[in-house]
């Protein structure tokens, strides 16, 4: 069968199968070319999240694994010398000479590489913020042989362009520079015993230049000394010239780093002379203790501070500064003192211990306060010949375990049994029976000499160091068997610790002297001989230091340190002005609290006393005060008066207030609760120019609105006709109420009628009580009042209301009368007042009081 133009059936589907095959590859061809940049950009990214997150996960697992404080057992944030006290223990147990595991080799790199990463303070700062490890990076940066430098040396930081080029004249700075390592790795530990003055300069600094003999004098005269001078880079060590207090602007800039503290050099001008005497003033002023004829044997005499003790004679008053700084160096082993010579006051020292009168001198004094156990004299006492002497002869010749750092230094850890330090300690107790026996052990130290490199010879006292000795003891003795036994140590490290006791006591006297100092020196003589461990092995506890300060002694430090800074950082007269004000909130506050202890001790007197009595419960009434209203009151009871708050104010004389103020107290006692409302009186005599132009005020509105024109004349107001009235004043809208018996308000008048008739009646005096033109308040006859009855009123006047209702110069039973009949009807006045139907009178303003 043929297929298509003559071919085969087979062969016409395979062109059949390659033509499909052929479009299917140009279509896929295509989409390819379509989606090419998007494929390309997909598995670009998708790439670098791979590699991202394996850098990550490697980090990770690296940071996560190692852990450099794990490594040496410390804690983060552990200071400098627990690094180098763990670095030591840790190194001195995996080294591999000594311990024989298989790790041990990979253990003691890691210990070293832990402590190399925490003893930098930048690497430290690196790990314990980001977790970073590996500083090869930073150190490329940071590297001298780099020859592409560092970018922010061109580039500065604070902006601008700067150029970057070795001075000549800077050599002398660069020599002594430090790195921040350096200073909080070494300086500042070593600045417990050695000052450091240090200057933070610049390249560009042109008064660092000036100052640069100066400097060059300062290292000559005070390296010698056991001063020791640095320098700090500003540009290159900008945080350790932070630190030491360099600020950009203020260099060059000179600081003392003496005992953990920075003081600052605040001088204008860097001479020699103006450092040293800076420097001198920054030691202690009982460092060294001046010596004469009568203080010399408390200065020798007794030995329980542990210390030795050093005499220097000189010529000169002032002491050298190499004295200063070499006591300060040996502050914790010696006791310094100073005899000038050629003076009556020390001719006795002199020619006791024979001490040239024309040379300075030294005697160190151990336990013989007689004999010293070193002498030099010389014209000029190099520091190093004195440091030598010092150091030779710095512990007694029996020292007392007062603290552990006191063992630390007598007897060190030595883990090698061959080249083992052994430790003979006496135990006494602090008495003067037990000197005898640590005078015959210093006898036999000084007999047999020993060497100090193989064995130590020190006591304790028993009832100091309990805990110590209860470490020592087996099967539960008591510590107060252990009194005159000496045990021989042997510390293999830090805690660790093997120890022997001599079965003998090192009993005192002559007659068993010769066995005591017998069988001592063969047991040592065989316990050195031999490398045979001793009998027992323990845990140590530390020694209690016996001369810790307490609470007081710290408080009092801490208090003078203070007082040293603030002294460095401010003026005297700064400082007069603060402890002024200190001063005096400190004693108001002291008062303050005698005053409160005072009024407890009293109501504690009273609660005692009245102990027996029962108690009545009080009862509980809120009071109702009437003030005054005067010139001195007048702001605060008128014109001050918050909104909604009123003034109900009573007038009187001095002859109606007995009988009005008990009246009235009596009508405004149900409102006593209310707070806005305020009671109080005025004598009329006092305020009636007021009053007068009170009403004047509201006449000047009333005749606006009436248009009648009535005036009041103040001068002739008469007093008696304004006694039982009383006003209500809204201080704060300006307007008041008035009220009184004889004049009560109508209903149908507007209240203009009413002012302007008060007007008119009030100069109206007692005489013309019988006038036809009425008199005000009760003196009104007319048939134009009678007719205006009010509902306060109720019936018409009687011919006993025509009477005047204060009167002068009446019968007794006129009188009587009239002051009763005062304040009839002002409780209904009162509650048509705070109903707010009473008639009101408007001013523009309220007058003065004033005082006449």
């Amino acid at each position: 069968m043929s297929g298509l133009g003559g071919l085969s059936e087979s062969e016409t589907v395979r062109l059949q199968l390659k033509a499909i095959k052929s479009s299917c590859t140009l279509m896929v061809y295509s989409y390819q070319l379509k989606n090419r940049k998007a494929s390309k950009m997909w598995n670009f990214s998708k790439n670098i999240a791979y590699v991202v997150l394996l850098v990550f996960m490697i980090i990770a697992t690296v940071d996560c694994s190692w852990d450099p404080y794990k490594v040496l057992g410390l804690k983060r944030g552990a200071s400098i010398s627990e690094i180098r006290r763990a670095y030591k223990q840790s190194a001195r147990e995996w080294h591999p000479d000594k311990n024989r595991n298989e790790n041990a080799e990979s253990k003691f790199v890691e210990v070293n590489k832990a402590y190399e990463l925490l003893s930098d303070p930048v690497r430290r700062k690196l790990f314990d913020q980001k977790g970073v490890v590996d500083d090869s990076l930073n150190r490329n940066m940071h590297n001298p042989n780099n020859k592409f430098g560092d970018g922010a040396s061109f580039f500065s930081g604070h902006g601008g362009f700067r150029f970057q080029f070795q001075m000549s004249e800077m050599t002398a700075f660069h020599q002594y520079r430090i790195t921040l390592r350096r200073y909080e790795n070494l300086i500042f530990p070593q600045s417990h015993s050695q000052p450091y003055l240090i200057l933070v300069y610049s390249e560009w600094c042109l008064m660092c230049l000036h100052i640069l003999p100066v400097w060059q004098r300062l290292v000559e005269d005070l390296n010698p000394i056991g001063i020791n001078l640095a320098t700090v880079h500003f540009d290159q060590e900008a945080e350790l010239a932070n630190k030491l207090g360099g600020r950009r602007g203020e260099l060059p800039h000179v600081v003392l780093v003496m005992d953990s503290r920075i003081s600052h050099y605040t001088e204008d001008e860097l001479s020699n002379s103006k450092v040293i005497e800076f420097i001198r003033s920054r030691f202690s002023r009982n460092l060294i203790a001046f010596v004469n004829d009568q203080n010399i044997n408390e200065f020798i005499g007794g030995w329980k501070d542990n210390k030795v003790r050093v005499l220097l004679f000189g010529k000169l008053e002032l002491v050298r500064l190499r004295y200063l700084t070499l006591a300060f160096k040996y502050r914790p082993h010696t006791l310094f003192g100073y005899a000038q010579l050629n003076l009556e006051t020390t001719r006795t020292i002199v020619e006791k211990f024979g001490i040239p009168s024309k040379l300075d001198s030294l005697l160190l004094f151990q336990e013989d306060r007689d004999r010293p156990a070193a002498r030099l004299s010389m014209a000029d006492l190099p520091y190093s010949t004195l440091k030598d002497i010092i150091e030779t002869n710095k512990y007694l010749q029996l020292p007392r375990l007062s603290s552990q750092k006191m063992l630390d230094l007598l007897c060190p850890p030595e883990s090698s049994n061959i080249r083992r330090r052994l430790c003979a300690i006496l135990v006494t107790e602090d008495r003067e029976e037990d000197e005898e026996a640590r005078e015959q052990l210093r006898h036999f130290t000084r007999q047999f000499k020993f060497s100090r490199d193989r064995i130590v010879f020190s006591y304790l006292f028993r009832e100091k160091q309990t805990e110590f000795l209860r470490a020592l003891l087996e099967d539960e003795k008591s510590p107060a068997e252990t009194t005159t036994k000496v045990v021989i140590v042997w510390r293999q490290d830090t805690q660790r610790v093997s120890y022997t006791w001599l079965p003998q006591p090192f009993i005192s006297g002559a007659d068993n002297w010769n066995s005591s100092v017998d069988y001592l020196h063969r047991t040592l003589t065989k316990m050195l001989g031999s490398a045979q461990p001793l009998a027992h092995t323990t845990l140590m506890k530390d020694l209690v230091d016996e001369y810790a300060q307490g609470i007081l002694g710290r408080i009092s430090a801490r208090l003078v340190t203070a007082a040293e800074v603030l002294r460095d950082h401010f003026t005297r007269q700064e400082l007069l002005a603060v402890g002024s004000v200190v001063g005096t909130v400190l004693f108001i506050a002291a008062v303050g609290y005698v005053m409160t202890y005072l009024v407890r001790l009293e109501e504690e007197t009273i609660r005692k006393k009245n102990k027996g009595l029962p108690k009545t419960p009080r009862p509980t009434t809120t009071e109702l005060k009437l003030h005054e209203l005067r010139s001195e009151t007048y702001n605060g009871m008128v014109r001050l008066l918050k909104p909604g708050c009123r003034t109900v104010v009573l007038l009187l004389d001095n002859e109606s207030m007995d009988v009005l103020i008990p009246k009235f107290h009596k009508a405004v006692w149900p409102y006593r609760k209310n707070k806005s409302l305020l009671f109080g009186w005025m004598n009329i005599d006092r305020g009636l120019p007021w009053y007068s132009r009170l009403l004047n005020l509201a006449l000047k509105i009333v005749d606006e609105d009436e248009g009648a024109d009535v005036t009041l004349d103040s001068n002739s107001v008469k007093p008696k006709n304004c006694v039982g009235t009383v006003i209500s004043l809204n201080g704060h809208r300006r307007y008041f109420c008035i009220y009184h018996a004889r004049h009560p308000e109508c209903v149908s008048d507007s209240g203009a009628k009413r002012m302007q008739n008060m007007a008119r009646r009030l100069t109206v005096s007692n005489r013309a009580m019988n006038d036809a033109t009425g008199a005000f308040m009760g003196f009104d006859t007319s048939l134009e009042d009678s007719d205006n009855s009010d509902v306060e009123r109720g019936d018409p006047l009687t011919s006993q209301d025509k009477e005047p209702l204060i009167t002068s110069g009446l019968g007794l039973h006129s009188q009587q009368f009239s002051t009763d009949l005062a304040l009839e009807g002002l409780s209904n006045w009162l509650d048509r007042l705070f109903e707010g139907t009473t008639q009101r009178y408007n001013i523009n303003y309220w007058p003065d009081f004033g005082n006449f």
